[in-house]
């Protein structure tokens, strides 16, 4: 049985409350709202309320992205000049529209509710952490035992710290990065990669036919890049056109994948492991057993490695094995591309201890825990650690 046939049967079983890094209260130049959503991203529900409220996207801070098919609560940011009255949008028969209020878990959508102001607008990453409560049912003898068994081996030694897939939203397959086309320069080949997730794309060229295809698909900016194809763009300047924050979401892909390798990989190398299945037939790694807990806790590993040179020979030895088989070239540290800069260095425990953890329902059935994790670090990795499957 997969994971989401446990942990995510109904979106009220996997709740998520932000703990956000800005300081909420009666003074600043910024309104900050609450939202509550269910079963929509957070990139689609902000988008929503920039298309109800006419209000720029760019005007909308937030400090992170939200599992989509869950009951999760966070923090908005907007410019006290913008007189946003509280509301909620939920999808109905006739589309997405606005709403007295919302049976979250039972309905799709999100409210949105004014708590406060803050001086400083929220950006990407201003988060402490997140508060969890998650209910995983269908727990037969077997894996109840394999949950028990590992949680301790988590109580002693933490868990991998490695990216969620949340993080690989736009990864179509095992190595179809869009961010591997943009390297070499194929913009047209990033821009098929781009668009098989949303239709049928065997008219590719003919962009008139391919846009009557895909438009009821497509988000308004994506509508604007094939009409610059059909306009005669080149597909480097129609992917431009692609909002910022979806273009460093192909690098911050493609790196987190690397990441997760440097990481499988040092687990495999040093301790005794357990190696499962992840997405696109990926594979993560997780310890069993390890003898120097106080200098795993501690290890930090760089995402290329070219500013953040690790003392530790095997990790180096790692990082320098994943980028061979990647084809990673020095070349593409720092790059500029497509408007942004790509393959940056920067550095991200290996583990991480999940805290307050409570176990406060248990039935044959189900169980129903509490947790919480510092900002950057994903519930979904710890219950795959947990269970194994």
């Amino acid at each position: 049985m997969k994971l989401y046939q446990r942990i995510k049967t109904k979106p009220e079983d996997f709740v998520v409350e932000e703990v956000p890094a800005i300081e909420i209260g009666n003074e600043g130049k910024f309104n900050v709202y609450v939202l509550k959503k269910s079963n929509v991203s957070t990139i689609e529900a902000i988008r929503l309320i920039a298309k109800f409220t006419k209000i720029p996207l760019k005007e909308i801070g937030f400090a992170g992205l939200k599992d989509k098919f869950a009951v999760t609560t966070q923090y908005l940011t907007i410019p006290e000049s913008y007189n946003l009255e509280d509301f909620c949008v939920k999808l109905t028969e006739k589309g997405w529209t606005k709403a007295e209020n919302l049976q979250h878990g039972n309905e799709t959508g999100f409210c949105v509710k004014r708590i406060g102001k803050s001086k400083i607008p929220l950006s990407i990453g201003d988060l402490k952490g997140n508060k969890f409560t998650v209910v995983i049912r269908n727990l037969e003898k077997e894996l109840r035992e394999r949950f028990y068994k590992n949680l301790e081996i988590v109580k002693n030694f933490g868990m991998p710290n490695y990216f969620g897939e949340q993080r690989f939203g736009s990864v179509k397959g095992r190595d179809d990065f869009v961010m591997r086309y943009i390297l070499k320069g194929d913009y047209e080949g990033a821009l098929k990669s781009y668009f098989l997730g949303k239709g049928n794309i065997e008219f590719w060229g003919d962009w008139r036919k391919l846009y009557r295809t895909l438009s009821p698909k497509l988000e308004e900016y994506e509508k604007d890049l094939v009409k610059g194809l059909m306009r005669g763009l080149s597909p480097e300047k129609a992917f431009r056109i692609l909002p910022k924050n979806v273009r460093l979401m192909f690098n911050f892909a493609f790196q987190s994948f690397l990441w997760n390798e440097y990481l499988r990989e040092y687990i495999e190398e040093k301790y005794l492991f357990k190696r499962i299945r992840f997405i696109n037939d990926w594979k993560l790694s997780f310890f069993l057993d390890v003898y120097d807990p106080d200098y795993l806790s501690q290890l930090e590993i760089p995402f290329t490695a070219h500013e953040h040179h690790p003392q530790d020979y095997l990790l180096r030895k790692v990082i320098s094995k994943v980028q061979r088989r990647y084809g990673i070239r020095r070349e593409w540290f720092d790059k500029e591309v497509a408007g942004i800069k790509v393959m940056t260095d920067g550095l991200r425990k290996a583990v991480v201890n999940p805290q307050n953890f409570k176990i406060v329902e248990k039935t044959k059935e189900k169980i129903t825990v509490k947790f919480y994790l510092p900002a950057g670090s994903y519930a979904t990795i710890l219950l795959r650690f947990l269970l194994k499957v």
